[in-house]
């Protein structure tokens, strides 16, 4: 049996805040300093377990981040799946599923969430081979992980022998400490990783029984996706589908559950605290502060977090942090809505940052990636000022094209063509300074893309 490996990539991460915002969660962040980010390690983990490439599902919004990490792990758009907007798992494993029963009726799935820690990639593709060696056709396969400590931040679920088998007896809810130090003693208990091995026609069949109207929509969805700069995306029935987690749709409710238990090093990275104690436990420096590469000193703040971003501050005791709606309601009432995403975007030709903002001017930095290109087009009510500050820059400015290097400079006035484009192989670095009274990232009219958003001008 093929196994393909499924990564759900779709979260917001918003415990997280303001590491993790809405269009940069966790995912897509190196929260351990260790070089990849949780999604590359994740992609790792997959392809140590199948030589068949994993299949991501990941939110629209953040389909270019996406491509800037996959592409140098050699996976390209064609392995993702787009979501409209994130509907939680059970929508997502049925897509997920759907795609891979198309390829290969008879097709296992391997279903990894893309923001955990799990260091010891050998033992764990290891324990996945023999697990889906001994897995019955009509069973689904969790995995669960020995419990270290009685950790209040997790799910547990008993599991009991059964005529060889490792059957899946009840689930327990994130318990209160005294209840979680409890089980944390008893041999048949796991932590539930969260990681679902099985045929995907099993759990299609489950979800039939279980969630028929889920599935239905999401099929419907599935069906009629459509193509966005060589993404795949779900169509707006996706929208509909109602806000579930596979764990309450399917998984609580079926008798074919089986486990197998892995006794190794494993944390999901849901909150402050697990974040910070496995910084920590790793002897990453600083543990508790996180000030994007600038210098700063905190004396004497054990208890306490800072993280020093470009556009907020936040200082925090440990504690006060196990419930970060509060923050989230806060930024909500005081219309403060605007810190729940980074000002860093990410675009398929590289990314922008806003470096200062009034009413009347912007001033960014542009990153364009070697051999890409920003649309050629114009603006209607801006003007705009590029300085190089970095590499070399080919412009083409109406009817004609030049270069330009470092010091160098162009104005563009309102309504002209203009395209910037970077053929070398080194990263090209502008500063933009856009000036006018209506200053509004729709304000492009695109004339040619090589990603074609010039076609829906999007």
């Amino acid at each position: 049996m093929a196994l393909y490996p499924v990564i759900l990539a779709g979260g917001v991460g918003s415990r997280l805040w303001p590491l993790s915002r809405q269009n940069h969660p966790k995912q897509f962040l190196d929260l351990l300093g260790c070089g990849d980010t949780l999604l590359q390690s994740t992609i790792k983990r997959a392809q140590a377990c199948s030589v068949i490439p994993p299949l991501m599902i990941a939110n629209k919004d953040h389909r270019f981040l996406l491509q800037h990490q996959i592409a140098p792990l050699g996976l390209l758009p064609e392995h993702v799946l787009l979501e409209p907007g994130s509907r939680n798992t059970t929508s997502a494993i049925s897509i997920a599923c759907l795609q891979v029963i198309k390829q290969d009726p008879n097709g296992v799935v391997l279903i990894l969430p893309a923001d955990h820690y799990l260091p010891d990639v050998a033992l764990f593709a290891n324990a996945i081979a023999q697990f889906i060696d001994g897995l019955a056709p009509d069973k689904i396969g969790l995995i669960g992980i020995k419990p270290r400590y009685g950790a209040t931040q997790y799910g547990y679920m008993a599991i009991e022998q059964r005529e060889g088998s490792s059957a899946v007896e009840r689930f327990i809810e994130k318990p209160n400490k005294e209840v979680a130090q409890q089980l944390c003693q008893q041999a048949n208990v796991a932590w539930n990783s969260g990681v679902v091995v099985a045929r995907a026609a099993t759990i299609l069949n489950a979800l039939s029984i279980d969630a028929p109207e889920i599935l239905k929509l999401a099929e419907q969805s599935f069906l009629q996706s459509t193509s966005l700069y060589d993404f795949k995306v779900m169509s707006d029935d996706y929208l509909q589908i109602d806000n579930v987690a596979f764990d309450v749709s399917v998984l609580e409710k079926s008798t074919k559950l089986v486990a197998c238990m892995l006794d190794q090093e494993w944390d999901d990275l849901g909150s402050w605290s697990s974040l910070l104690a496995q910084r920590k436990s790793l002897g990453v420096a600083d543990y508790n502060i996180f000030a994007d590469g600038q210098t700063t000193l905190a004396f004497n703040a054990d208890d306490m977090v800072l993280v020093k971003n470009d556009d907020v501050i936040f200082m925090a005791h440990q504690d006060s942090l196990m419930d970060m709606t509060s923050v989230s309601n806060y930024l909500k009432a005081h219309n403060l809505q605007s810190l729940l995403n980074r000002i860093d975007v990410h675009r398929p030709w590289g990314r922008f940052k806003v470096l200062a903002q009034e009413a009347h001017f912007i001033v960014k930095q542009l990153i364009v990636f070697p051999n890409s290109q920003i649309s050629l087009q114009s603006h209607e009510f801006r003007r705009e000022n590029w300085v190089v500050v970095k590499g070399r820059a080919r412009i083409q400015l109406n009817d004609k094209e030049f270069e330009l290097g470092i010091g160098e400079s162009i104005s563009i006035d309102k309504q002209q063509k203009h395209r910037l484009h970077n053929p070398y192989d080194e990263p090209l670095e502008i500063i933009e300074v856009q000036s006018g009274d209506h200053l509004d990232e729709n304000d492009i009219i695109r004339y040619d893309d090589q990603y074609e958003r010039h076609i829906n001008n999007t």
